[in-house]
């Protein structure tokens, strides 16, 4: 019987939802290593390996409940006056490996419909300190399971749109390999995956629904959704638009124009300062291929 090509093998999988999801994303890091796609194959391995102390994508932050776990009447609603440290609190990224939330969507609990997540011992103390000194109780968070369900469903998703992005780009490939132009041309555009932090330590700024978008040839709509995926603000984004409109059109990625590279620049220095939380070799790289993708280089 004749294998399927791998991104058809990758879209098999992801359309099929009785797929370990563990397995579609071994093999969508087997395309991404193949390919020579860096920022997909960093992100899957986190998806495999967790986050640890790397920046955690939108879409696994979750909003959870505040409770106390009272010997009586057991978890109980733990409201907090301060509206700012309470939306801070109950917004968790979840940093575990893909297999952990597998795991924890099979647990049996007396509440079907939630689950409790960790929190640190940091935030333990201080929220049993503000009980005062009566009866502190411990407090826990719970999240829906739900939530849990959609970040899977966001990985497969993801994966989908990414495969079937390759395939339009024409990059199937043959068997378990893929030639030199189907790697060229999955080089050529730059992919966003909607999740933050695939390049670098970026902020989150907000939460979009768009699971894939491509930076095309003079669009700077998709330039703009690129950069402001990547922590980049409206404003700075704005002063590029100008810039770009100043500036010639450059023959090579190694000549933008006066203006373009002054605010690559200005950019670099932000990452540099901390006002842009990227790394300052990640910022120059992302800015660049940005760049490149938008004048078609």
């Amino acid at each position: 019987m004749t294998q399927l090509p791998l991104v058809l093998q990758l879209q098999q999988l992801a359309t099929d939802n009785n797929t370990d999801i563990m397995e579609l994303l071994r093999k969508a890091l087997l395309v991404a290593a193949k390919l020579g796609l860096r920022p997909f194959r960093d992100w899957a391995n986190k998806e495999l390996q967790g986050y640890g102390t790397s920046h955690v994508p939108e879409y696994r932050h979750v909003h959870a409940e505040l409770k106390v776990d009272n010997p009586y009447h057991g978890l109980i609603p733990f409201l907090i006056d301060d509206k700012e440290m309470m939306e801070e609190i109950c917004n968790v990224p979840i940093q575990e490996p893909i297999g952990s939330l597998v795991d924890l969507m099979a647990i049996r609990y007396e509440d079907k419909g939630h689950v409790q997540v960790l929190m640190s011992p940091q935030q333990k103390l201080l929220l049993m300190r503000m009980q005062g000194n009566f009866l502190q109780l411990e407090p826990v968070q719970t999240i829906g399971r739900n939530q849990v369900a959609a970040i899977l469903d966001a990985v497969r998703t993801k994966i989908l749109n990414w495969s079937l992005q390759l395939e339009a780009d024409g990059v199937i490939g043959e068997g378990m390999t893929f030639s030199a132009e189907e790697k060229q041309k999955a080089q050529s555009s730059i992919t966003i995956e909607n999740f933050q932090g695939i390049i670098g330590n970026v902020s989150s700024s907000a939460v979009t629904q768009n699971l894939n978008m491509v930076v095309c040839r003079g669009d700077f709509a998709s330039l703009r959704a690129y950069l402001s995926e990547n922590g980049i603000d409206a404003e700075d984004i704005d002063d590029l638009e100008r810039a770009i409109k100043a500036d010639p059109t450059p023959a090579s990625s190694e000549s933008f124009g006066d203006k373009v590279s002054a605010w690559v620049g200005k950019m670099v220095s932000k990452a540099a300062t901390g006002a842009w939380q990227i790394g300052v070799g990640a910022a120059g790289g992302l800015l660049g291929k940005a760049l490149g993708a938008y004048y078609g280089l």
